[in-house]
């Protein structure tokens, strides 16, 4: 656990009231207890106060687009779903801080990733900016292969929904902040090899399919079914507790292989040995600190309005396009 905790949870209090992306008091307090900023700590723990606060940013802001696909009116309309992530995306596209007031129409959601961005671009090399914006953009359009999932009423096959959910969890975004956090600079070819890739997809999967063990209640109580173990019960045709086993399984043996995965990376890149051991004790980070997170975080047990977050509010379309959820 960072000793920076305590800050960053008091930096992204403030930070979400500052962009407006959680508004109200009470859901402010409400999703204060979900403990995105806890998470950060947990799996950055040797960040820097300054960039913990930013990762925890990341986390609220990641948190909170991702309800408003899941849960919001924006998520049950495709074209909707789809405008609203080319606008997140040309956010990309800008350069400045986030100064002064919401320009007019703009969503809140929208102008915080602005405040996002810059501050994670300023750090970056444009080799990390291009691998980074590539991620962010195979997760929102991933959002969207679910929200049309959600709306014709379609179960994804197993193989299909492995593949997606590395970009629906959000986990190479995440898993690239590491550079940011450790100033790593490992070259292109060391990231883009297979090697590489083999212990990013190992790490990654124990960390969304533990997501998914953890968080089934709160998706059945919603009707979903984009969820490991919901997936593999309709697809194998098991008892939900048969599919809870299986899954748990699988996180076991994907932990294993990662292990295998891991002595196989630093083997090919002696030259890069120091910053791949960081870059590992990253993910490693992620897969435990995920982990602890899930068993204690109040995200997949406190909730209200029909199963609802608790701290929901319409910040993703722009003010006067989305009704109250």
């Amino acid at each position: 656990m960072s000793p920076h905790a305590e800050h960053a949870e008091a930096h992204l209090d403030a930070w979400v009231a500052r962009f407006e992306v959680v508004r109200g008091t009470v859901a402010r307090e409400r999703f204060g207890r979900a403990g995105f900023a806890q998470f950060a700590a947990r799996t950055y723990p040797t960040a820097d106060r300054a960039r913990l606060d930013l990762v925890a940013d990341w986390f609220g802001w990641l948190f909170l687009v991702d309800d408003q696909l899941d849960d919001g009116r924006v998520g049950r309309d495709i074209d909707s779903a789809r405008r609203a992530m080319d606008g997140l995306l040309r956010v990309l596209d800008q350069e400045g801080p986030a100064e002064g007031e919401r320009p007019p129409g703009e969503p809140p959601l929208a102008w915080a990733l602005r405040d996002l961005w810059h501050r994670t671009a300023s750090r970056a090399t444009p080799a990390w900016r291009r691998r980074f914006t590539g991620h962010l953009a195979a997760c929102l359009e991933a959002a969207c292969w679910e929200a049309e999932n959600r709306i014709a009423g379609v179960v994804p096959g197993e193989t299909e929904y492995i593949e997606q959910r590395r970009h629906t969890g959000a986990i190479y975004v995440c898993m690239d902040l590491i550079d940011i956090v450790g100033d790593l600079g490992l070259p292109e070819a060391v990231h883009a090899g297979e090697p590489f890739q083999a212990a990013l997809r190992a790490s990654s999967d124990v960390v969304v399919w533990t997501n998914d063990w953890y968080s089934l209640g709160k998706e059945m109580a919603l009707g979903e079914y984009h969820n490991l173990v919901r997936v593999v019960a309709h697809a194998r045709r098991l008892t939900l507790r048969e599919a809870l086993e299986h899954t748990a399984a699988a996180i076991s043996a994907e932990t294993r292989r990662y292990l295998v995965h891991r002595e196989r990376l630093l083997a090919a890149h002696p030259e890069h040995r120091a910053a791949l051991t960081t870059y590992l004790a990253g993910m490693e980070s992620w897969m435990r600190g995920n982990l602890d997170w899930s068993r204690a975080t109040l995200r997949y047990r406190e909730r209200e309005r029909g199963g609802l977050p608790a701290y929901l509010e319409a910040t993703l379309a722009p003010a006067g396009t989305e009704g109250g959820t």
